[in-house]
């Protein structure tokens, strides 16, 4: 059996920055509060703190309700009657610390940064526990960097995190992620960044090499116990690597930018003291972004075998499951307070099947067309900003706002089939200060 869910998302989005000398700020190019710590190190503070208010129609699956939702759970799943509900989040908010130094060796100079949100487990359940939501590690990490080369050790985002949709409210979860072609996942490991163009080309041309640890779900019952915790990933005793080049141009009326990326893993379907070869998992993503003027329209492609562990498949994580997910967005900013942005993207994910591994009764697909405004308005201390990239060679935008989403199965206007009733429709109102 098929499933397809498409969604309609109408949001606006009322920013309002209150920041009397701090602004929120990338992991890479803080800008917020600098604290002198000695001669020539410096420790950067930046963040921001972000709330909102939902009320749903319906549940979402996966990840969670809030701003963590991102696509529709199964129709079996869908309460029948008395669907409505209520709630409020603050998970996104922000916290990120830098510390850099001055050149150690030539011109190679250090630098580490922390972040974290909330987005860790909450504090148990209501009432109380889920207003008590907990801290998880975003990026930890060590660079080691002389202008055109630099050396990351710690936790970052793989490659195939690369171009990502323009999301308001879901600030650590933007559209279609996990859902409908935008795939990637932080890791621990090590990260080569190469400039290959030079400095102040027309033309940047950067290369990313990466390995990283394996990951996926445990496959048996030892590797499962809380003292062990192993996937088959690190089951195998091998990374994933990755590699990424990024390419682009920019001048004062246009833009445009691409890459491609590559993905070879191994994971150990037998798990550890069982005696048993790896499988092998691979991917491939390309996307890119063009910008003349005010317009923007920008996407990726992917395709791989196992890649569940990166957040596609629609988050299967069965090492067998092969398929592919694309998603395309345009938008056009009227002023710098206005804009208005579409977004349409799919997953179709499918399972080989054979004798000794039939393939499922129903495979998951995604289908999510979305439409989504944004509004900021200037406050005394500036004005948050829209763009929030993460890492070089990527164009990324993030805020928050109200959303309203509604998830009809196969285009049916809001029915689900089998139930007869709407699947999750969102309404959220987010400060952002």
């Amino acid at each position: 059996m098929r499933k397809g869910v498409a969604s309609f998302c109408g949001l606006a989005v009322f920013v309002i920055s209150v920041l009397a000398g701090a602004r929120s700020a990338p992991a890479q190019q803080p800008t917020g509060q600098v604290v002198k710590l000695g001669e020539g190190e410096t420790l950067t503070i930046s963040g921001f703190i972000n709330a909102t208010m939902f009320t749903n129609s319906g549940l979402f699956g996966g990840f969670g309700q809030g701003q963590n939702a991102e696509f529709a759970a199964a129709p079996a799943s869908q309460p029948t009657t008395d669907k409505l509900f209520s709630d409020g989040d603050v998970r996104n908010t922000r916290i990120n610390f830098t510390f850099s130094a001055g050149p150690v060796l030539g011109k190679w100079a250090p630098k580490a940064t922390l972040e974290t949100d909330f987005f860790g487990a909450f504090n148990g359940v209501p009432p109380f526990g889920d207003e008590q939501p907990q801290m998880r590690i975003r990026f930890a990490f060590v660079d080691f960097g002389n202008g055109r080369t630099t050396l990351r050790i710690g936790q970052f985002w793989s490659p195939m995190f690369a171009e990502v949709p323009v999301s308001v409210t879901h600030i650590a979860f933007p559209l279609g992620y996990g859902a409908t072609g935008m795939v990637g996942w932080r890791y621990p490991g090590v990260f080569l960044y190469q400039d290959l163009s030079a400095a102040g080309a027309p033309l940047t041309v950067q290369l990313q090499l990466a390995a990283f640890k394996g990951s996926g779900p445990a496959a048996s019952a030892r590797d499962s116990l809380a003292a062990n915790n192993i996937g088959n990933g690190e089951a195998s005793g091998l990374p994933q690597i990755e590699g990424r080049l990024n390419f682009g141009k920019r001048s004062a009326k246009f833009a445009w930018s691409g890459y491609v990326v590559g993905h070879v893993d191994w994971k150990d379907t037998s798990g550890t003291g069982v005696a048993g070869s790896n499988m092998t998992g691979v991917g491939f993503e390309a996307g890119g972004s063009v910008a003349p003027g005010k317009f923007t329209l920008h996407g990726n492609f992917y395709y791989g075998k196992g890649l569940g562990q990166q957040f596609a498949h629609i988050t299967q994580t069965s090492p067998r499951i092969r398929g592919w997910g694309a998603w395309a967005q345009a938008g056009y900013d009227f002023t710098s307070h206005w804009g208005l942005w579409g977004y349409y993207g799919m997953d179709q994910p499918l399972h080989p099947g054979d004798g000794r591994h039939p393939a499922p009764a129903a495979e998951p697909r995604q289908r999510r067309p979305a439409a989504l405004s944004r509004r900021s308005l200037r406050a005394r201390g500036g004005v948050v900003p829209s763009r929030d990239p993460v890492r070089r060679g990527s164009r990324e935008r993030r805020s928050g706002g109200p959303q309203r989403a509604v998830h009809p199965v196969r285009g049916s206007r809001g029915r689900v089939s089998g139930v007869g009733g709407l699947t999750p429709g969102t309404r959220h109102l987010t400060p952002l200060l």
